[in-house]
């Protein structure tokens, strides 16, 4: 199954800083304001969400999105994403 990632924000140099310090590497984006990822492996998600909630007051006008069934998105706030990373475990524990 593939999942997906979503970034959205009213700020056009945040997504592109996050990936840019994620990444370690320069991106550059055709659209700033919006920025999505597939992976194969449901659990390389959790990077994402840790780094984003623990940089979140760098990148506070960015929201973040997961899917990792299909048609189904969560919002990953401060007070879920621990959660939602501890159930990807459980979920997908290869």
């Amino acid at each position: 199954m593939i999942s997906s990632l979503k970034l959205y924000s009213n700020n056009s140099t945040e997504i592109e800083k996050f990936l840019n310090a994620f990444y370690n590497r320069t991106i550059h984006l055709s659209n700033p304001l919006y920025w999505k990822n597939f992976f194969q492996n449901p659990l390389e998600i959790a990077d994402f969400v840790a780094a984003f909630v623990d940089n979140h007051e760098s990148f506070s006008n960015t929201n973040m999105w997961v899917s990792i069934d299909s048609g189904i998105y969560i919002n990953i706030k401060e007070d879920n994403y621990n959660n939602f990373i501890q159930y990807l475990f459980e979920r997908f524990p290869y």
